[in-house]
């Protein structure tokens, strides 16, 4: 199944974007279920798309062999959360120059990928190596991007 851009979803939520001209921007902000955020539309660029720009931070990330969730699953609770890292209040700046919602320009590890305040290790030896991987492949950011998308699409309603 297909989904529809994230710009068109965010334009059905916010009525203000709906009005914005080819060289006007948006900025807003949006406090969601997993954290605040800073949203920025830009002006259309010649390819007819809206960059989005998103400064904020997420209260916790959960890192395990599958990727990055918003929430631990029951199953991994009922272990004690064995081979996860627990990212503490995650500052991330995401930058989608199409707005598509699929894909975040990584332009600079240390400025365009999600960083931690503090990381609880509970994968032992691999953790570190887990998250290395996933930061320098921008898997880190794009599937931190899909948990922000959600999360920003659900609190600002249907």
């Amino acid at each position: 199944m297909k989904h529809p851009r994230f710009l068109v979803q965010l334009v059905k939520r916010e009525r203000a974007l709906t009005h914005l001209k080819k060289r006007e921007m948006a900025i807003f902000n949006v406090c969601g279920r997993y954290g605040q955020y800073q949203i920025m539309v830009g002006p259309e660029n010649s390819h007819h798309h809206r960059p989005i720009e998103i400064n904020g931070r997420v209260h916790h990330l959960f890192l395990n062999r599958k990727g990055l969730e918003a929430l631990p699953t029951k199953e991994e609770v009922d272990h004690n959360l064995k081979g996860m890292i627990i990212m503490n209040e995650v500052t991330v700046h995401l930058f989608d120059k199409n707005g598509d919602g699929k894909k975040i320009l990584v332009q600079h590890i240390e400025r365009d990928v999600p960083h931690a305040r503090e990381n609880i290790n509970l994968a032992g030896d691999e953790g570190p190596k887990m998250l290395r991987e996933l930061e320098e492949s921008g898997k880190l950011a794009d599937e931190a991007y899909q948990i922000v998308q959600k999360d920003i699409l659900r609190s600002i309603g249907s």
